[in-house]
């Protein structure tokens, strides 16, 4: 039997295609009219049959691993505001035999968990409940890893600092009233504050590093496509990353090592290792110990402490924990890398033209899982929406607005110079081991104050992505690590008392592609040798 063109119920009308071509800017001619109607009954009929069609995910395991103890934290057990959602999933803490045996996990509140709630830092609407574990979970759980819920991330995940969580900002652990940075906000807090073990986040120009930073533990950006992003919403899938935090670089090698590799759904990871042959890089760590990294080529990015937002007491810290690699055995050499100083320019195209699209649910170009309940919930926008949504989000929503139309093509711009800077950092790699520098260049600020508008909230945190935006352009791997504690900025000192106060700050390895394994031992080096809490 032939098949058969699929016919629309509810065909377009003629308004409907006038306000069409007017919103493309094209005078459709009068005797041309019925041709677009017969045309878009088309889309009509092909929209509804596809629609009509059950959408196709990955299913659960509820069986093995049920959803326990799923509840809204209350505020006597959520002191840092860090929880989005609390539950008990998989084998017992107590178990052992598997890769992660009796870690503790949290992940990032953008990352789908079955059965339990999903925020994505925002109010703007609720109630949704994913039914499709992220292939990050499924890891987690299938390695003996258990559960202890979602943290909290920023509104729409979008923002470096840990101001615009619905539920009020996110507390530093080691000074409240200050960011834990973003946008992994609660990540950083949880895992900091030792209420967890280890998590995962994500990231798009920075929003591992910066709160691993700001709250004194590790955390790693994996390179891109490393770590597959199903089942995770999406900022712009060029971007995008997940992985590992920690308070050690061992734990974070342990959770790379689990979650890493192809999983046949997210086309980032084409070119990456199956899980079976994803290296055993805690394994590998531990061997290490004893080499250590003598005779390792350590270049030190000039232009990493070239931004004019750059503390002398970070530039001061990050110094002294580099001259320490000599110590180790290895060289250190000033290199240079003259795209470096464009990050900010490049992040801010990329980031803002690409993620308005996405939250307007203009998602397209790839094959993977698309959260599609997950936009069918949120849009369309209003004005309620958007007060909800804070102003990273609207300031985001007009920049990509404004900047599509007069720039129409920035953002190819930034993508091709993206390469160009990726091209650069590998002509350094062919003879240095890792290059490094500050993660971020200021210490933890204190909160955006109540009330403050939209060009405060931009302006907070000056420089906080010039380092760590970097490689979410060129996909190098990069992990930061705590080095020392520095005092706050002069101008968050408000009394006699916050002198006293000290802020973790952090030092980032950057590595070749896919070259995880040489980051873990530069870094889990350092570690073994310094304490980092001695070093002021």
């Amino acid at each position: 039997m032939a098949i058969q063109d699929p016919v629309t119920t509810t065909p377009v009308t003629a308004d409907e295609m006038l306000a069409a071509a007017q919103r493309l800017k094209f005078a459709v001619p009068p005797t041309h009219e019925r041709d677009y109607m017969e045309l878009l009954k088309k889309t009509d009929a092909c929209c509804e049959l596809i629609m009509a069609e059950d959408d196709y995910k990955p299913v659960p395991d509820y069986k093995t691993f049920p959803r326990g103890n799923v509840h809204l934290p209350e505020a006597e057990e959520n002191p840092l505001r860090a929880w989005a959602w609390r539950a008990d999933i998989g084998e017992p803490v107590s178990a052992t035999g598997k890769l992660l045996s009796g870690k503790t996990v949290v992940f990032k509140d953008t990352i789908c968990v079955a059965g339990v709630p999903l925020l994505f830092g925002t109010n703007a609407f609720e109630g949704y409940v994913p039914d499709v574990d992220a292939t990050l979970v499924t890891r987690v759980l299938e390695n003996g890893g258990h559960i202890l819920g979602k943290a909290a991330c920023e509104n729409f995940s979008h923002g470096a600092s840990s101001s615009s969580s619905p539920r009020g900002p996110v507390e530093n652990p080691y000074a409240k009233g200050f960011s834990t940075g973003g946008s992994s906000s609660g990540c950083g807090g949880l895992i900091g504050g030792g209420y967890a073990d280890m998590g995962i986040g994500g990231d798009q120009g920075g929003s591992i590093r910066i709160p691993a930073t700001l709250c004194g533990i590790v955390g790693l950006k994996p390179s891109f496509g490393l770590v597959p992003y199903t089942g995770v919403l999406s900022s712009d899938a060029g971007v995008d990353h997940v992985g590992p935090m920690a308070r050690t670089v061992y734990d974070t090698a342990l959770l790379l090592e689990a979650v890493a590799g192809y999983d046949s759904i997210d086309d980032r990871q084409l070119g990456a290792p199956h899980p079976a042959d994803v290296p055993k890089y805690a394994e590998l760590v531990l061997a290490n110990r004893q080499q250590g990294i003598k005779g390792m080529k350590i270049g030190l990015l000039k232009e990493g402490f070239e931004d004019k937002s750059m503390s002398p007491e970070v530039d001061r810290i990050v110094r002294a924990a580099i001259k320490k690699f000599v110590s180790l055995g290895a060289t250190v050499d000033e290199v240079s890398v003259p795209t470096h100083k464009l990050t900010n320019p490049l992040c801010h195209i990329i980031n803002k033209f690409a993620s308005g699209g996405t939250r307007l649910g203009r998602q397209v170009g790839r094959r993977g899982l698309y959260l599609n309940d997950y936009w069918s919930q949120l849009l369309p926008w209003s004005q309620d929406k958007y007060d909800k949504a804070k102003y990273f989000v609207t300031g985001t929503a007009m920049s990509s607005e404004y900047g599509w139309n007069k720039y129409p093509t920035a953002y190819g711009r930034a993508m091709n110079l993206s390469r160009k800077l990726r091209d650069e950092y590998d002509a350094l790699l062919q003879t240095y081991d890792v290059l490094v520098m500050p993660t971020v260049t200021q210490p933890a600020r204190r909160h955006i104050p109540v009330g403050a508008g939209p060009l405060v909230w931009a302006e907070t945190a000056p420089g906080i992505v010039s380092n760590t935006a970097a490689s979410n352009l060129t996909g190098h791997p990069t992990m930061t690590i705590p080095v020392g504690f520095t005092p706050p900025m002069p101008d968050d000192v408000h009394s006699p008392e916050d002198e006293a106060i000290k802020l973790p700050a952090g030092l980032m390895i950057m590595g070749k592609l896919f070259d995880e394994t040489t980051v873990f031992k530069v870094g889990d080096a350092w570690e073994q040798a310094f304490n980092w809490k001695e070093q002021v």
